[in-house]
């Protein structure tokens, strides 16, 4: 009697283990798609760089959390109106996104026009994943990306505290509009260490470059206008 208890016990038991292992591959099996930066981390698409365009491509980049398909997959990505101050005036997205065979990572573009709005104001425009036959949603801090479109001057996000205290100085209009003249830079990613230190280097050069040619450039207060890294 007891023996058949154990047994029963074991054939419970092994029984569960089954389940639990059935429910792990189908959730193992499951492709989860999320966008690469998480939603606090904003971009900047501006005009400021490129003043002789009336449209701009915008890249957006999508993972996928699990295996990469043999086949093509399909995702969808929309606006939320209720989070944008953006309209189908400044912006169009493509018609179908879809992820390669074999890939786990895509770009998509968004196409950014230049109306005479935003001249005056940076509109944001907040893009949210959909699920779909082949996707599931990833973590909840990457299902949404916000980007901000714009043809003004205006202190970007990315010029942190660290960007003033070690590379560009202290922030200016006037700098930030020479600083996209020489670089052609109107965004950066600031924790990319080496594309901020090779631009900051481009522009450092520049007002060197000026002032070697005692045309010395100033900020609107009449200081000179300085970075702060100091090449070795």
């Amino acid at each position: 009697m007891v023996m058949r208890k154990i047994y029963l016990f074991l054939g419970i038991m092994l029984g569960l283990g089954a389940c639990s292992k059935d429910a792990m591959k189908t959730y193992d099996g499951d492709n989860y798609l999320q966008f690469v930066k998480v939603v606090t981390d904003s971009s900047v698409c501006s005009f400021l760089a490129y003043p002789n365009d009336n449209e701009l491509e915008f890249p957006v980049e999508v993972e996928v959390i699990g295996l990469p398909s043999e086949r093509e997959q399909e995702y969808k990505i929309s606006v939320d109106q209720e989070k944008s101050t953006a309209t189908t005036a400044n912006y169009r997205l493509p018609e179908k996104f879809t992820m390669k065979p074999g890939k786990v990572r895509d770009t998509c573009r968004i196409t950014f026009i230049k109306t005479a709005e935003i001249s005056t104001v940076a509109l944001r425009l907040t893009l949210k994943l959909e699920p779909t036959a082949d996707f599931l949603l990833g973590q909840t801090e990457c299902r949404s990306a916000i980007i901000y479109v714009s043809n003004v001057v205006a202190k970007p996000n990315w010029w942190t505290d660290n960007v003033t205290r070690s590379y560009l100085g202290a922030y200016s209009d006037k700098k930030y509009r020479l600083f996209i003249q020489e670089t052609g830079k109107a965004d950066i990613d600031s924790d990319n260490i080496e594309e901020l230190r090779y631009n900051t280097i481009i522009f450092k050069h520049y007002l060197q470059k000026k002032k070697d040619a005692n045309e010395m450039v100033h900020e609107d207060d009449g200081t000179e206008m300085t970075v702060a890294l100091v090449v070795g």
